[in-house]
């Protein structure tokens, strides 16, 4: 089940970040007295009405009590969330877990390296090596400018995509 998004309690109130106290309380109470479940008895909406009060109180808790308002206007929300798991409470708890999990994959794999890591490194430079005598080869024609060209949008795409993965 995704969460909702928390709403934002300025905009709940309608009124302004820079918003004085005053306009804050005036602002709940016209509100309250707009959307309060007394006056809607029997209506059909009576239920959207008592769940729009209780985001309006909710809102008003935030911006009336000084502390928490400077916690939400720093950015940590002070509006209750669910947990969806044990990494959810901390910030970038997900990468740590993700972080943890390659370090024991590296590890696992640690054996299996040092039995063919000799292999795997003589492999490599074989590549190389052959990767620059084919250049040499074919160095001064058209063919090693397009090799060349590919080899450079090659290296820009993987830095773009490594890039793009370590924002997300």
């Amino acid at each position: 089940m995704i969460p909702k998004p928390e709403p934002d309690p300025y905009a709940v109130l309608g009124v302004a970040p820079t918003a004085t106290e005053a306009e804050i309380r005036a602002a709940y109470r016209a509100l309250v007295a707009k959307y309060h479940p007394d006056r809607h008895q029997g209506n059909p909406l009576e239920d959207l009405a008592a769940a729009k009060v209780a985001e309006i109180n909710r809102a008003y808790e935030t911006l009336s009590d000084p502390e928490r308002r400077a916690a939400y206007d720093r950015g940590r929300s002070s509006w209750p969330r669910p947990v969806a798991s044990p990494f959810a409470t901390a910030p970038g708890g997900a990468r740590k877990r993700s972080r943890w999990m390659l370090v024991v994959g590296l590890l696992m794999l640690l054996p299996l390296l040092l039995r063919f890591g000799a292999f795997v490194v003589r492999m490599l430079v074989r590549l190389f090596r052959l990767a620059s005598e084919g250049f040499a080869l074919v160095r001064g024609t058209p063919a090693a400018m397009v090799g060349m060209a590919l080899a450079v949008t090659l290296f820009i795409l993987l830095l773009v995509h490594r890039r793009r993965r370590r924002l997300r």
